[in-house]
């Protein structure tokens, strides 16, 4: 545990967020990949934390932002938030990998794959998929959603001797004491948003709502109010 100063001025019902979700958004997209402007990327999970990686790809100045989720109401969402593209895998006829890498290809290059993916669900399968997805020769894909005890994930040799790298990100690279009160300061100066993913607010006792809200998909983030 860490305790890092902010400014007294911020709302502490907005800025607890920064404490997880924000910074290990952000920061992945700003610490771990340290995407440059003009790249292509795609997000592997539109919740809490892949909305923040949109959010930190519209930063980074990214020019294609791809956003791929089950839920077809995840895409007004990223759209809020900078996301260009989105694609439902339950919607997408073949393979998924073959037709996001169809879809990064612009102009000269013909071989297609993203400069940069992150995987936001924890799933080894999409993993595999995120990694894929990426360019042949620089493509970078980063490991942020936690997998389940015990789990493991693979892909052929192949993919990383061509030049593809696995990354993984916790706290998005984030040091808590300096870079926390760095992300309040956005948020206080409008530089990043927050209060929109804050889908709702619950009393202590309703806490498990919250559980019941995440996983019906019907929250982005929930706050618990003691």
């Amino acid at each position: 545990m860490a305790l890092a100063k902010v400014n007294p001025d911020a709302p502490f019902d907005k800025i607890c967020y920064i404490g997880c979700g924000v910074t290990t958004g952000i920061g992945a997209v700003i610490n771990t990949a340290k995407v440059e402007e003009g790249a292509t990327a795609i997000v592997f999970g539109l919740g809490g934390i892949g909305l923040n990686v949109i959010q930190g790809l519209r930063l980074a100045g990214a020019d294609m932002i791809i956003g791929v989720d089950l839920n077809n109401s995840k895409k007004e969402w990223g759209e809020r938030f900078g996301m260009t593209h989105f694609v439902n895998p339950s919607e997408v006829e073949g393979d998924l990998v073959p037709y996001l890498v169809n879809l990064t290809k612009r102009g000269a290059d013909q071989i297609g794959g993203a400069d940069y993916t992150f995987d936001c669900t924890g799933n080894t399968k999409v993993m595999r998929a995120a990694l894929e997805a990426s360019h042949r020769g620089w493509g970078q894909s980063i490991v942020i959603g936690v997998a389940g005890a015990g789990q493991e994930i693979s892909t052929r040799p192949f993919q990383l001797v061509t030049g593809r790298v696995w990354k993984g990100s916790a706290f998005g690279g984030a040091r808590g004491r300096t870079d926390v009160p760095k992300i309040v300061d956005w948020y206080m100066s409008g530089k990043i948003e927050i209060d929109a993913m804050i889908t709702h607010k619950l009393p202590l006792e309703r806490i498990n709502e919250g559980f019941d809200l995440m996983h019906e998909g019907k929250s982005i983030r929930t706050v618990v109010e003691f």
